[in-house]
């Protein structure tokens, strides 16, 4: 069995990952290496990630558990551990693409974030799944950020490029500032991905019609919404729970939260028993 090395002290510098969390990575590589059943299913979750066709990565998504992922009684920080394993990746990576210094910092923010939110804002042992596939997307090179969105070139579909827009927490979703990244993404798609006249895509929460219905049509929400053609698609609550509420679930709708509009009227709409689904949106106006 041959054991993992990661130099931390490097990555964490690369990163600018906080300097408290580099003895629970040891412990936890120590962990893995200790254990060979361990160490396989490390080692077979990181060919998945990094080295085989990236819609093998994309097929995990449906799993939340890390130890239906790994194995049973994992150390939970092994998600953590495999975000940084991929730094070697990352760097060939930006050198491969030859992304300039403004998308180079941008990468390094969000495999920083991923490494890191889920231990402060949740409290958590280990980041979530969601957390480790999100940071593989900036390692890989699948994710550009322009402005206040990302785009994620996902594939050719009767000879147009499909793009998929990703909506980051962060400052708000200003109309103006959301035209400016679509416009200004064109360059950029262009030049990391040799890839034009393409067809824009969106799956959020924030384009389900039920929640359009709610809110106030001058809302944020509702001119980006505007933007898009939009069908329904699968149940988004699980989704709205963690991106409005901050939780993974929730057995008691009463007690959500209300400190904010939107809070407060999904939480209205869920304890009636209403269904929310993910908006499945193509971008109007878009020459393709």
């Amino acid at each position: 069995m041959k054991k993992m090395v990661i130099d931390i002290d490097k990555v964490f510098e690369f990163y600018n990952i906080d300097d408290k969390y580099k003895d629970r990575c040891y412990e936890c590589i120590n962990n893995i290496n200790a254990n060979e059943k361990f160490k396989n299913s490390f080692d077979k979750i990181y060919e998945i990630l990094y080295l085989k066709d990236f819609n093998k990565v994309k097929e995990l998504w449906n799993i939340k558990d890390i130890n239906e992922l790994f194995t049973m009684n994992i150390d939970p920080f092994v998600t953590n551990i495999m975000i940084i394993i991929g730094y070697p990746i990352h760097i060939y990576n930006m050198n491969k693409y030859k992304l300039d210094n403004n998308q180079i910092e941008l990468h390094k923010k969000r495999v920083k974030e991923c490494f890191e939110n889920d231990l402060i804002i949740r409290n958590s042992d280990g980041v979530r799944i969601s957390q480790m596939l999100w940071a593989t997307y900036f390692i890989r090179m699948k994710i550009i950020e322009v402005g206040r969105l990302q785009y994620d070139f996902i594939g050719i579909e009767n000879k147009t490029p499909i793009v998929k827009i990703h909506i980051p927490k962060g400052s708000k979703l200003e109309i103006d500032l959301v035209n400016d990244s679509i416009e200004k993404s064109k360059i950029e798609l262009k030049r990391y991905f040799d890839i034009d006249k393409c067809k824009y895509i969106c799956n959020s929460w924030l384009l389900s019609n039920q929640v359009y219905e709610i809110i106030d049509k001058d809302s944020n929400i509702a001119k980006f919404r505007d933007l898009f053609d939009i069908k329904d698609g699968e149940n988004c609550i699980s989704d709205i729970l963690n991106f409005v509420y901050g939780l993974n679930e929730c057995d008691d709708y009463n007690l959500l939260s209300e400190e904010t509009s939107i809070q407060r009227k999904i939480k209205k709409e869920l304890i009636s028993g209403k269904i929310f689904y993910l908006g499945l949106g193509v971008l109007r106006g878009v020459d393709f």
